[in-house]
């Protein structure tokens, strides 16, 4: 009786299915400068692993430098400017108008001030995430010029993060769910991961195809995009 029962629970679950797939960057972006310039620093280039917030290429900041310190110090003057004259109106020695102008001084400084911060803040690109670089396309002493349309000058991929992409049938696809845990083995090794994407139309879209489906997973070592991989379905 006993054994029957587990034989039982063991059809109600369903077999197991491994599917063939590939493995894929989780993220991959393409960064770019928001500003020209001549680029002053290389400090990585493809092949190397760099942290969240590494600066990878920097243009010769002292432009922007420069136009950050003069807004900072028009901004500080304009404030100190409408602070002192609030004091005046409240004592009513000064008109209405003359504080409403040391106000809107103050306000427009403030925004130069925050242009010149973004502008010296665009002058350089940093790593947003733990990160693999896949391409540098700049050199130290080249001029970027972005006056019309930003340019990719790095390509990174989030570091120890991976997809496994799969094409699986109709009849596969309807049982699974985004965020459902699976296995997914590459090179002998097993690695725990969760569907991420599940295709609701057919590739190709034909009715009865193959349905994409995409299986986030983790790994520390590096896993070159274009691996073969299993994944176990449920």
């Amino acid at each position: 009786m006993k054994r029957s029962l587990v034989f039982m629970l063991w059809i109600a679950a369903g077999p197991a299915m491994a599917a063939d797939a590939t493995v894929q960057w989780a993220r991959r972006i393409e960064l770019g400068l928001g500003v020209s310039g001549t680029v002053k620093t290389v400090s990585a280039e493809a092949g190397a692993r760099v942290p969240k917030g590494q600066v990878l290429v920097a243009l010769d900041e002292t432009p922007f430098k420069a136009a950050f310190d003069k807004a900072r110090t028009e901004r500080d003057e304009a404030v100190r400017d409408y602070k002192q004259a609030k004091e005046l109106y409240d004592r009513t020695v000064l008109a209405k108008v003359e504080l409403e102008n040391a106000q809107n001084k103050s306000v427009r400084a403030q925004a130069r001030f925050e242009e010149a911060k973004y502008q010296l803040e665009r002058s350089r690109i940093a790593a947003p995430f733990e990160a693999w670089v896949l391409e540098m396309r700049v050199q130290a002493g080249q001029s970027v010029v972005n006056a019309l349309e930003s340019r990719p000058l790095v390509v990174v991929a989030a570091a120890g993060e991976y997809l496994a992409r799969l094409r699986v049938p109709s009849a596969t696809v309807d049982r699974l769910k985004l965020g459902q845990a699976v296995t997914v083995s590459v090179g002998g090794k097993s690695y725990a991961g969760r569907i991420h994407a599940l295709a609701l139309e057919a590739a190709g879209g034909k009715s009865d195809g193959q349905h994409d489906v995409a299986v986030l997973f983790q790994a520390p070592e590096m896993l070159r995009p274009g691996r073969a991989a299993v994944v176990e379905l449920p």
